[in-house]
């Protein structure tokens, strides 16, 4: 029966890499056999299985260790290392999977489990089917956290809409009703009085519109992630008195719009670490693209991290971080704070080629 390329696309797959052609078209029966929703991808050396895995993103892949130039241990520890594939669970399958030394040295690497070669089938199929499992449940962690995000998101823009159609209405009467009162008829102690509530009333006002703001702006649903960005910037260069850059790579890149949300208040939590703890005088924000990833660093000629231990000076707000990572990891992504001769730079990249709406 023939299917459909984009059906193939979307395909279930489980990746073998083995040098060894009969091993391949042993796991191949097995996967027919027990996985028949599943297309069977083989690999017969290391850095063929990266490429593959890293162009058809396979659910699970199983690795040998005993190959050419590239051995499965370091195979593993390049696929735990790149964003991509990092988080694809791996079954090494190996003649020394007896040797406890080598099993520790396999899941060091990065394995999910291993198993001894020659192997029972059975066996074989409980782990794969574990893996998968595991791999199911990091799919819907990912969808509820996705699912959270515009929760909150649409949360915030319900106050928002309140704040703005009742309290903010009502300041802007009470204003008006103000203004409009004849103060030329009014003794001096009234005048002042007059003057003052609406000096109250119109910073009531800022203060409500900024909160509107902060909370929900239109302008990130309106216009986009950069410009919204830019926006935030000039408010914080306006609040803080440090000055800001923005250097765009890529105008053009489309993100779902949940990732829009979420690196959108990423940004926004780092400036505020920034005004808080790093007693910069500049902060620079850079956007670009790379091999499918979409990057946004966030910088500053502040105090700097402690670089022995690669955390911030201060622990305040280091919730705010632990859950960024978090959140980051859970889109296949990478956080990094890194310390520079002067300042700190935090670096985001996700992958941003199949989350285009």
């Amino acid at each position: 029966m023939l299917v459909p390329n984009n059906e193939i696309e979307f395909m279930k797959k489980i990746l073998a890499i083995d040098d060894n052609n009969i091993n391949l078209e042993l796991i191949s029966q097995i996967v027919k056999v027990y996985y028949p929703d599943f297309k069977f991808i083989g690999a017969l050396n290391g850095k063929e299985g990266i490429t593959i895995a890293q162009n058809e993103n396979p659910d699970l892949i199983l690795l040998d260790i005993m190959m050419p130039d590239l051995d499965g241990y370091e195979t593993c520890k390049l696929l735990k290392k790149n964003n991509r594939t990092k988080q694809i669970p791996i079954i090494m399958v190996s003649a020394l999977g007896r040797d406890s030394v080598e099993r520790t040295k396999g899941l060091n690497a990065g394995a999910d489990s291993f198993i001894s070669k020659p192997f029972d089938q059975v066996e074989l199929k409980a782990q794969i089917n574990v893996a998968l499992r595991i791999k199911s449940y990091q799919l819907q962690l990912k969808k509820l956290n996705s699912e959270i995000t515009l929760v909150e998101e649409r949360e915030r823009r319900r106050i928002a809409e309140n704040l703005h159609d009742s309290l903010g209405q009502t300041l802007g009467l009470a204003f008006m009703n103000l203004s409009s009162i004849d103060v030329d008829e009014c003794s001096p102690a009234i005048k002042n009085t007059i003057k003052f509530t609406s000096k109250l009333l119109n910073k009531a006002i800022e203060e409500s519109r900024r909160l509107t703001y902060d909370l929900s702006p239109p302008i990130l649903y309106e216009l986009g992630l950069l410009p919204a960005i830019q926006w935030k910037l000039e408010q914080f260069e306006k609040d803080f008195n440090i000055k800001t850059n923005l250097i765009v790579e890529n105008k053009n890149t489309q993100l779902s719009k949940e990732n829009n949300i979420f690196l959108y208040r990423t940004v926004g939590e780092l400036l505020t670490n920034t005004s808080k703890h790093a007693e910069a005088t500049e902060v620079t924000v850079i956007q670009a693209t790379n091999n499918g990833m979409y990057y946004i660093s966030v910088e500053d000629n502040g105090i700097g991290i402690d670089k022995s231990h690669s955390k911030p000076a201060s622990n305040k707000g280091g919730f705010g971080l632990l859950s960024i990572e978090e959140r980051i990891e859970s889109m296949n992504g990478t956080f990094n704070i890194e310390a520079l001769e002067k300042g700190t730079k935090a670096e985001i990249e996700i992958p941003y080629s199949l989350d285009q709406n």
